[in-house]
């Protein structure tokens, strides 16, 4: 087969979630043309039509002229949604989805009937479709994809997403996801875990404190790699702070204490890893963990 043609693609969306919308919507903005959207809420469907500025249609039943068919929908939702498209792709079409875990088996009805078919995940939040807009450009895409399609697929999201297009094996999926999904809940996580931590000794809006300092991190990260980002008194090996630490939020919440144990043990491991401490001196940190007062 072969790939879409031409500076203007039209692109149809079935799924009019956060990241369906967002995502064709940047793409409308670089001069695309949106056919249609479907969804299985139609509130939902005329909403993100709305924006669009495009009109709504019911995939099971009718299928707008599309080159590229752009599947915003859950995971466990794709091959059913592939199997109820009511007509038949044009020729050269292809369907993407955007699942982080999954790669392209579930588009292998799509891939049958002769369409194109590509996995491609932004590694990016989206809290709503305005601040998705805004994020996409940037960030990294994993890109999964029928032989024909990749360099078509790592072309659209470079050129027309502002992204960065990164070939991910289709068995390689699932870590791909989790290294993202880790990512952006741990930091979250870890935050939370700050933020009741300061809370604990009356301080009001913690999350104002700590914004900031994670922003500075994620940057250090970005410019030079976590691992060389990491500092404070687990690089220092200063068991004496952390001794500190415990003892202090012992007192505060036992959960407290527990929530830094474990978050502390993942630093030594990272920063072990890292050969940024020796692993008599991480042994003696993970030990003085374990044995925290209780």
């Amino acid at each position: 087969m072969s790939t879409p043609s031409g500076s203007r693609l039209r692109v149809a969306l079935i799924g009019a979630g956060v990241v369906g919308t967002a995502v064709t919507e940047v793409l409308r903005r670089a001069g695309h043309e949106v056919t249609g959207v479907s969804s299985r809420r139609a509130e939902s469907a005329e909403r993100s039509a709305a924006r669009l500025e495009t009109r709504t249609f019911d995939h099971k039943s009718e299928l707008p002229p599309a080159d590229v068919l752009l599947l915003g929908v859950p995971d466990e939702a794709i091959g059913p949604v592939v199997s109820e498209v009511g007509r038949p792709l044009a020729p050269g079409a292809v369907v993407v989805h955007f699942a982080g875990a999954l790669g392209i088996e579930p588009l292998a009805e799509a891939s049958a009937a002769g369409a194109g078919v590509a996995a491609l995940h932004p590694v990016q939040t989206f809290p709503d479709v305005e601040r998705g807009i805004e994020r996409l450009p940037g960030s990294a895409w994993g890109v999964t994809a029928s032989p024909e399609i990749e360099p078509w697929a790592s072309g659209l999201i470079a050129a027309d997403l502002g992204g960065l297009p990164v070939i991910v094996p289709e068995e390689a999926r699932p870590v791909w996801h989790a290294a993202a999904a880790s990512t952006s809940n741990g930091i979250a996580a870890l935050l939370a875990a700050g933020e009741a931590m300061l809370a604990a000794i009356g301080i009001d809006e913690p999350h104002r404190v700590l914004g900031p300092l994670a922003a500075g991190t994620v940057a250090n990260a970005s410019e030079r790699g976590a691992a060389e980002s990491l500092t404070g008194p687990v690089v220092r090996s200063e068991t004496t702070s952390i001794a500190r630490h415990l003892d202090a939020l012992t007192d505060a919440s036992p959960q407290l204490a527990e929530d830094y144990a474990r978050i502390s043990g993942v630093i030594v491991d990272a920063a072990m890893r890292a050969h940024r401490i020796e692993k008599d001196k991480a042994e003696k940190m993970l030990e003085l963990l374990e044995n925290r007062p209780r």
